[in-house]
C-alpha cells in the first residue's frame, strides 16, 4: 500500500464531506457527483490505496440506505478490487457482500458470507447494523422458505 499525497487526500476529504452534506440535504444526485469526483482523484491503480476502499464503502453505505442496489454493486466491486490487492478488510468486506446478497434476496449467498464473517471475526460486524442481518443469520429458515 502506498501513501497518498497529503494534498490529494485533503481534496478527497473535502469532496467527501461536501458529498455527505448533500446527502443529508437529500440532494442524492449531487452526493454521487461529488463522491465520484473524489474517487477520480485517486491515482491509478486505484486498488493501491486503502483510502479508496473507505471511499467506496461510504458510497455503498449510502446506496444501501436509499436501496440503490445496482449502484451499490458497482461500488462494492470497487471495495473488492481494493481489498483483493491489499487484504486489509477481508471480514468486513465479506459482511458487506453478505448484506448486499441479503438485501437483494440471495439468501443462500448471504448466509454463506455471514457464516464466513462469524467464523473469522465473531459477531462484531453485526453490532452497529440493522438487526435484520443478525436475525437472518440466527434464523435463516424464516427468510429462506
Amino acid at each position: 500500500m502506498a501513501v497518498l499525497d497529503d494534498k490529494i487526500q485533503e481534496e478527497i476529504f473535502r469532496l467527501e464531506n461536501l458529498a455527505y452534506e448533500r446527502f443529508q440535504e437529500n440532494k442524492i444526485d449531487e452526493y454521487f457527483k461529488l463522491s465520484e469526483e473524489a474517487w477520480s482523484l485517486y491515482p491509478e491503480p486505484k486498488n493501491n490505496w486503502n483510502e479508496a476502499y473507505n471511499s467506496a464503502m461510504y458510497i455503498v453505505n449510502v446506496c444501501f440506505s436509499i436501496k440503490d442496489y445496482d449502484r451499490a454493486k458497482k461500488w462494492l466491486n470497487e471495495m473488492i478490487n481494493v481489498n483483493n490487492n491489499l487484504h486489509q478488510s477481508d471480514e468486513e468486506l465479506a459482511h458487506y457482500i453478505g448484506k448486499y446478497h441479503f438485501d437483494t434476496g440471495n439468501y443462500e449467498e448471504a448466509l454463506m458470507r455471514f457464516k464466513e464473517v462469524v467464523q473469522e471475526a465473531g459477531f462484531r460486524y453485526f453490532e452497529d447494523e440493522d438487526p435484520k442481518y443478525l436475525d437472518f443469520y440466527r434464523n435463516p429458515e424464516k427468510y429462506m422458505q
